[in-house]
């Protein structure tokens, strides 16, 4: 049962599995049990950050989720991915103490904290709440830049303030490498020279909740920056462009 409900999506997985060309480094060992020193190959350049926290119990839940018979982990790993406690896994799974530079820089109060990072940066981040899940097409996100969530997939309902102004999502890029920023920064920040271009007349951004203009800014920036073709940043899209992004050189 577990072979035929991948079977159909496996041309899917397959474009997550070109995800380990991203870094040139090896794939190690496919499991997320603390990585031993020698099962480590060299730390990936380009990696998603899953940052626990031990004063919180959310953490154990959604890493429960992941890791059950047949979730996402486990479509992720058959496709290919690395998943663990060790810096050469594709998806690191790391206490915030470990990394508590990064937290302070990225302002992080919430765990689980879910992050892409280049070379030690911060690039894109997850953000719960909003209307996508966390999952493997998010993951895949996180890690390339670009959405190849198939058309018609069910989102989760969202949590946070919205006007209805916009598509919320919870996949979010730092507004001027701040991952926290206030709501009158991103509208500053919409209406200077980067995106005032990209906005159009009907968008009456002064309305709208954070979340939403966040949102925008997210995907204004994937549809111009990433390098990608027109569908490759649309929902529905199964982009064959596996190049690494522009926006992570």
């Amino acid at each position: 049962m577990q072979t035929s409900t991948l079977r159909p999506r496996q041309s899917a997985w397959i474009t997550l599995f070109a995800l380990t060309a991203l870094t040139g480094t090896s794939v190690a060992r496919a499991t997320d049990a603390p990585a031993t020193k020698t099962a480590i190959a060299g730390e990936r350049n380009l990696r998603v950050l899953f940052i626990t926290s031990k004063e919180s119990p959310q953490c154990d839940k959604e890493l429960s989720r992941l890791r059950q018979p047949g979730g996402e982990f486990e479509k992720m790993r058959a496709a290919g991915w690395t998943i663990g406690a060790g810096p050469d896994k594709l998806v690191q799974i790391v206490d915030r103490d470990e990394v508590s530079e990064l937290v302070e820089k990225m302002d992080v109060h919430e765990f689980p904290a879910v992050a892409c990072i280049d070379h030690g940066e911060a690039v894109r981040y997850f953000r719960s709440g909003c209307t996508t899940p966390l999952d493997a097409w998010t993951f895949g996100f996180l890690a390339k830049g670009i959405n190849e969530r198939p058309k018609g997939a069910v989102l989760e309902a969202a949590r946070v303030e919205s006007t209805g102004s916009y598509h919320l999502r919870g996949n979010h890029w730092s507004v001027e490498g701040d991952w926290n920023p206030t709501r009158d920064k991103v509208i500053s920040h919409l209406r200077g020279p980067n995106h005032s271009w990209q906005l159009t007349v009907a968008w009456k951004i002064d309305d709208w909740s954070l979340e939403e203009l966040r949102s925008l800014h997210d995907d204004l920036h994937e549809r111009y920056d990433t390098g990608g073709s027109s569908g490759s940043q649309s929902s529905g899209s199964n982009s064959s462009d596996y190049s690494r992004p522009k926006s992570l050189r």
